[in-house]
């Protein structure tokens, strides 16, 4: 429980803003009940706005992962969402929280789309279309979920859609890679329509709202063709051979088709909308993201893009705006400071740097065409080093003007220097490289750790004089023994090296961090964020280390911060799945100190110094950034 003390300790923190706004959204609900609540699902979790989109809250209370590829919401307002990971969960209270629902372990893949029973009140059931695991059904309101792949004859399930009024007949539509399916009985079993295409593959799949009266179905193809049924899916015309230029990613019929005959159509980048059943199309909006979701009722229309948040129309889709001032679904994970300069990376985002204390950023430009990137080290202002999964390790010493590849090995993870020029970087196979020249060139080296995935290296900050690095690597399962983190440590700049500790936990991340403002055998304070777990040092007895679990729920440690001598009034700060906790016992127990409305999970802190102060910034997942004032 938050006491009288951290409530009025949260209120120095100053929410600053995103780092940069919108960010990808692969699919989109809206509330059908008289409340309208829209819904965006990211790779950030799932974001909820009240207001018609002016203002967007995240919600990952009970979610399992933030990586979130579809979402649909039932007639009475419970929802459905399904991870890119093949995770499903349901929330009957408006999205504010989610359950987890239980998938055999053989059915995971790739949630690709949600249909939920127009009957779900009464019979709980609704599907999941997977990437290369069939159909899945649920009949227990998505607690147990299994198979309902029969007659489909493929796996790879690209769309899904119901009728919606089931009191005579339980009517849905599949679309697979080989063509569209239908079934009569709920989806207990499946058959072949007409359209079943050799040369195209339907992405896409709409049901008129007035389907017991019109008999209407609509398919989009890959190409850009756009079908339709007018026989309950019996038989199907070409409407359209092609809308735009490009795929059709989404459809959205009217509420009021039967007397409007609007449809909407998001093919590529573009907004076509149709008011003659098909027939003709009008742009009515162009984005530089694609339009991959498509969602409404009578009052509100969203649309959901790639890389660019969302967009809105009240006026029934004749014109859009953006909507994504508050919506931050951005994958940056790790901040840093240099200098007092603030900088944030992303493995598909790149590198963002603050000269204003996070008030406003600037892209380091010229990564574009190495992305992704597994990690940066900032070395000054104008000097980075990067190592991209493709390319290996670039520098730049122009801030971003030029980039130059200085070590072309694939899979780097974690880059590390000195102070003298020495440092090493370590790939997911636990092979070491190491430079003697700040990281302008790079040679093979023996590791300790071949096969395991290095997560972590640190320098002592007296290295020159001591010869200390810590090593921090991820090791896999066994029949015979479970998950870890290990720790290393070499007192010879690496030419032996000694295993310290280990933690078990299936976690695949270690933040090292050393203490702020300590002069004297710093390297012997190290502290480790990992699993649910801190780490820090029993000094009075040799390489003997204490875990504790920062958060009494279980999320995850994912970012650490040391302040002083941690056995003589030393702070620490841990951000967490469930808001940042702090420590004012060297790491013996902890209470909550950041947990604001805005966001919940914080995947990476740092700390500025300036005068008589320290400045500590916490960034949250999507990319949001906090900071609270540290009083030396």
């Amino acid at each position: 429980m938050i006491n009288s003390r951290t409530l009025k300790e949260n209120k120095a923190w100053e929410n600053i803003g995103p780092v940069s706004k919108g960010g990808t959204v692969y699919a989109v609900a809206v509330s059908p009940v008289e409340l309208t609540r829209c819904w965006a699902a990211t790779g950030c979790g799932i974001y909820f706005s009240d207001d018609n989109g002016d203002t967007w809250i995240q919600s990952l209370t009970g979610l399992t992962t933030p990586l979130l590829g579809a979402i649909a919401v039932s007639s009475e307002g419970a929802l459905l969402a399904g991870s890119l990971q093949g995770e499903l969960f349901t929330s009957f209270d408006f999205g504010e929280s989610w359950a987890s629902g239980v998938v055999p372990a053989e059915s995971k893949g790739t949630i690709t789309g949600l249909a939920i029973s127009p009957n779900f009140k009464s019979d709980g059931t609704a599907f999941a279309a997977t990437d290369g695991a069939g159909l899945l059904a649920t009949r227990s309101s998505g607690h147990l979920w299994e198979d309902s792949s029969f007659g489909l004859g493929n796996n790879i399930i690209l769309a899904i859609a119901t009728a919606p009024d089931w009191s005579h007949r339980e009517i849905m539509f599949a679309a697979t890679t080989d063509g569209v399916f239908i079934s009569m009985n709920g989806g207990r079993a499946w058959r072949e329509t007409e359209l079943m295409l050799s040369d195209d593959v339907v992405d896409v799949l709409a049901v008129s709202p007035a389907f017991e009266s019109d008999h209407s179905v609509f398919a989009g193809t890959e190409n850009g063709c756009l079908y339709c049924s007018k026989d309950s899916g019996r038989t199907w015309d070409m409407v359209t051979e092609h809308i735009g230029d490009g795929p059709i990613n989404c459809l959205w019929i009217d509420p009021d088709y039967a007397v409007n005959k609007h449809i909407l159509a998001g093919v590529s980048s573009e907004l076509y909308m149709s008011e003659d059943d098909g027939s003709s199309w009008k742009l009515v909006a162009e984005n530089d993201g694609a339009v991959l979701a498509l969602a409404g009722n009578d009052k509100i229309i969203i649309a959901g893009l790639q890389d660019c948040g969302v967009l809105r129309s009240q006026d029934s889709g004749t014109t859009w705006k953006a909507s994504s001032e508050t919506l931050s679904a951005r994958g940056f994970s790790r901040i840093t400071s240099v200098d007092n300069l603030l900088f944030v990376m992303g493995p598909q985002e790149g590198i963002f740097v603050s000269q204003d204390a996070a008030n406003t950023w600037d892209k380091i430009p010229g990564l574009e065409g190495y992305l992704p990137i597994a990690t940066m080290l900032v070395k000054s202002a104008d000097e980075i080093l990067v190592a991209s999964h493709s390319c290996g390790i670039l520098h730049t010493t122009d801030r971003g003007v030029s980039w130059q590849a200085v070590c072309q090995v694939e899979g780097i993870q974690v880059i590390a220097l000195a102070t003298d020029g020495n440092g090493l970087a370590g790939t997911a196979e636990g092979e070491l490289y190491i430079t003697l020249d700040g990281g302008e060139s790079w040679n093979s080296t023996t590791s300790p750790a071949v096969g395991q995935n290095i997560i972590a290296i640190t320098f002592s900050p007296n290295y020159a004089q001591d010869h200390i690095i810590l090593m921090g690597t991820a090791v896999s399962g066994t029949p015979s023994q479970q998950a870890r983190v290990a720790l290393w440590r070499t007192t010879n700049g690496g030419t032996n090296w000694r295993q310290l500790t280990t933690q078990v936990t299936n976690a695949r991340w270690l933040d090292i961090a050393l203490p702020y403002g300590v002069k004297d055998r710093v390297i012997d304070q190290a502290i480790m964020a990992t699993g649910p777990f801190c780490l820090r040092p029993l000094r009075r007895a040799k390489d003997v280390w204490i875990s504790t679990r920062v958060d009494p729920s279980g999320t995850n440690a994912l970012s650490v911060v040391s302040v002083g001598e941690i056995d003589s009034g030393g702070i620490l700060y841990v951000g967490t799945g469930n808001g940042v906790f702090r420590s004012i016992d060297g790491g013996r127990t902890w209470h909550a100190f950041l947990r604001p409305e805005e966001s919940q999970s914080f995947i990476s802190l740092t700390l500025t110094s300036k005068d008589d102060q320290y400045s500590l910034y916490a960034l949250s997942l999507g990319g949001r950034v906090f900071k609270y004032t540290v009083a030396r």
